[in-house]
């Protein structure tokens, strides 16, 4: 079937592959293999290691102090031994390392569902009692937890170094609010790092149409969505010859599912709906013309380019079976999708890169972070905010220094372990992971889904959308704003 279907896009996109052909990079940039700039894989290796990095943390022993966490399924906590499965164990060692190391038992509570888990943490707070040392919290239902004074100021524990490598430095940028910060995202929620936005490439479909891999454009800053259109461009194939094209039978440009893509385009491409002034204060960042061309772009390689635009909740794995059945050049995804068994028996080889860009003008990529991961919250009732302060680091740097070469295991396990700059890329993925207030906060206003609504109704009408939506919004910060002020 495989073989039918190379011949099959062989023939019937031959035209398409020569067009295609003429925005890819220069012989002399494709020479090494399509990157300019590829990793051995012993300097991927080196990269991702610790040399012993200082964390400045004092020596001490709490004398087997149970350091309970409250958490839900999007994390875990309570290993007890070591399977063979790469982040198990790696979590394993971690919680190893913490008792060894502080002298403490690490003690996972677990919740069934992710609101019961904000719930009793709230419910802990509310009623005086120190039932939680610290919780891996959902971060969209956490957030209204943080305004309302539930979460003690992470930066209040004088131990807890935001820039430190284990933690996300946009995270505390755009969850900094009046002054505090309440949620904190990093190394000690793997699963969290491992939903960062990215796309997926079908290596053996580039063959097919001539094309060099995207890893030389990624490298030299001109992985944009004007460059994913062209590649994109005139490849969705009806592949049957019976006038229709569909997801189950046809070949596509680009496959992906409505409640992920439309954000993961969106941050990609530098878009946020809050950010700061420069006072540190959040605003609105709904500038019409930057949003319309934002917009425009990605209207284009979804809807201009035909893509399979997965909308039905119930059938959403569909999207992703497309790229794994062979039928699409890529694939929106996060890491976390390369650990599942679906993706490592895929037959065909396939590479990662990262969202593309605006333009060649923004300074980076950006890897959206689904609203359904954990964050790190501290819960207001803490009875020893030295001792927790120092707890809450040394679980970051033990879990940097044990966890994150895991990540690169349970993601490269698949096909894309042998190749090394799917690694790299998978490296600056997680590395450029961006949060958005407006996002976490407000994901009830219909402004943050403007992206995902407009392209579920094929529309180009950005300005009436946004001028609808910015009163509400504004009122929304305004309030949030105010919480933190009074509840911080």
């Amino acid at each position: 079937m495989k073989k039918t279907l190379s011949v099959l896009l062989a023939l019937l996109l031959l035209a398409s592959a020569a067009g295609c052909s003429e925005t890819t990079a220069s012989p002399e940039e494709t020479a090494n293999t399509g990157s300019t700039a590829a990793a051995s894989p012993e300097e991927t290796e080196a990269e991702t290691e610790d040399p012993g990095l200082d964390d400045g943390l004092p020596e001490v022993n709490y004398d087997g102090y149970g350091f309970h966490i409250a958490f839900f399924g999007g994390e875990d906590v309570n290993i007890e031994e070591e399977t063979g499965e790469a982040l198990n164990d790696a979590i394993f060692r971690r919680n190893q390392a913490m008792d060894e190391r502080f002298g403490i038992q690490l003690e996972g509570v677990e919740y069934d569902d992710y609101n019961k888990a904000t719930e009793a943490v709230k419910a802990a707070v509310t009623a005086g009692t120190n039932d939680f040392d610290a919780a891996f919290l959902h971060m969209v239902s956490a957030s209204t937890a943080a305004s309302g004074g539930y979460f003690y100021s992470l930066d209040q524990l004088e131990a807890v170094d935001p820039e430190k490598p284990w933690w996300d430095t946009d995270c505390v940028d755009a969850f900094t609010v009046a002054g505090h910060m309440k949620l904190l995202c990093g190394m000690p929620l793997p699963n969290a790092m491992l939903r960062s936005s990215c796309l997926a490439f079908n290596k053996n479909r580039f063959v097919d149409y001539g094309l060099e891999t995207p890893y030389a454009t990624v490298d030299a800053g001109e992985w944009t969505l004007d460059a994913m259109y062209n590649l994109t461009k005139d490849t969705t194939v009806d592949l049957n010859g019976d006038g229709t094209i569909t997801e189950a039978d046809d070949f596509y440009g680009l496959t992906s599912w409505y409640l992920d893509s439309p954000y993961s385009f969106y941050y990609g491409a530098g878009g946020k709906i809050v950010t700061k002034d420069a006072d540190g204060k959040p605003v609105l960042n709904l500038d019409l013309d930057l949003n319309t061309r934002i917009y425009g772009q990605i209207y284009r390689v979804v809807r201009e380019n035909n893509s399979n635009y997965h909308t039905d909740i119930g059938t959403y794995s569909m999207a992703y079976d497309t790229f794994l059945e062979g039928r699409a050049l890529f694939c929106e995804a996060s890491l976390t999708h390369f650990k599942g068994e679906k993706w490592r028996e895929m037959e065909d080889d396939y590479g990662v890169v990262p969202m593309p860009k605006l333009d060649n003008t923004q300074e980076k990529h950006m890897s959206f972070v689904n609203g359904a991961v954990a964050m790190l919250a501290v819960p207001m009732t803490i009875e020893d905010p030295v001792r927790t302060g120092i707890l809450t680091e040394g679980l970051a740097v033990e879990s940097y220094r044990n966890i994150r070469d895991a990540l690169f295991e349970v993601t490269a396990k698949s096909k894309s372990a042998r190749d090394a700059d799917s690694t790299r890329m998978m490296d600056l993925v997680m590395e450029t992971r961006v949060f958005d207030l407006g996002y976490s906060h407000m994901y009830d206003q219909s402004l943050v889904n403007f992206v995902r609504d407009l392209l579920q109704r094929d529309s180009t009408d950005v300005a009436s959308t946004i001028e609808k939506g910015i009163k509400p919004m504004q009122k929304k910060l305004d309030k949030i704003i105010e919480a933190y002020e009074k509840n911080g």
